[in-house]
């Protein structure tokens, strides 16, 4: 086998369908050969461990799950947890309900450097189109005509433009992103602190790398994903938030230790 890469981390909670349809859109990336998976399951769902054995029988690509008893959203522990099994220096980040674009791994590969964050954007899938792909488990309905009369929303994310250039700037979210290991590891990965969705796995791990000297990169329209839908599940943030403002508060006093996560 080929020397893994990129280690690819998926957090998952509780949707197996749609799982099993990011796996087949990862198995027919150009780089999946050399790629690992890591499935970072907030559960500890007995039909998900039964179904892993499945898919490491399908795709020529190893696959790793890693679960934690369900106490409530606990996203940044289980990407910790994740991060610790890794077996490449490249890590991307992506989430249970986004399929990606067949070169979206590469993407994130031909843009990566030493010191940087690279992040790209989704297409927000109707409830219509993203029945009928998980239905047919077929990605033809991706393209952009399909998108369009469905009642997609972020459009201009569906473009795949491979010769537009990097963007720098910041502002990057949590179900598409990646960076070096040891860039990462300067931060400590991720704050178990925050216990409710909302921007502990991104907008606070996006802040300390940026006190660390990290620089961001935007490949909107390469690095494509497809955002399956589902019902928002978003609770008040105001308890996130405070966290986040308090660290912030800290590290102007001179508080250095509040740039450390929790790995």
């Amino acid at each position: 086998m080929n020397k893994v890469k990129v280690s690819l981390i998926i957090s998952v909670y509780n949707d197996i369908e749609a799982l099993g349809l990011i796996l087949k859109s990862i198995s027919l990336q150009t780089f999946a050969g050399k790629l690992e998976v890591i499935i970072a399951e907030d559960k500890q769902c007995v039909n998900l461990q039964d179904q892993v054995g499945k898919w490491r029988q399908q795709y020529i690509y190893p696959i790793k799950h890693i679960n934690q008893a369900d106490l409530g959203f606990r996203k940044c522990k289980i990407l910790n947890q994740a991060i610790r099994v890794v077996a490449s220096g490249y890590i991307i980040f992506i989430d249970g309900d986004c399929v990606l674009h067949k070169n979206f791994v590469e993407a994130h590969l031909s843009h990566s450097k030493p010191g940087a964050v690279v992040y790209g954007r989704r297409v927000m899938l109707s409830s219509y189109l993203s029945n009928k792909v998980l239905q047919k488990q077929q990605f033809f309905w991706f393209k952009y005509f399909f998108l369009l009369v469905s009642g997609c929303k972020r459009l201009d994310a569906a473009w795949y433009l491979p010769f537009s250039k990097p963007e720098e700037k910041i502002g990057f979210w949590g179900h598409n992103w990646s960076i070096h290991l040891k860039d990462l590891k300067q931060v400590g990965g991720f704050d178990e602190a925050y216990e409710q969705a909302g921007i502990g796995e991104d907008t606070d791990i996006e802040w300390r790398l940026q006190m660390r000297g990290i620089r961001f990169y935007r490949i909107k329209n390469k690095a494509i994903q497809y955002h399956l839908y589902h019902p928002s599940n978003y609770s008040n943030t105001l308890a996130v938030e405070k966290i986040l403002a308090d660290k912030k508060q800290a590290y102007l006093a001179g508080n250095q230790s509040v740039l450390l996560g929790s790995l």
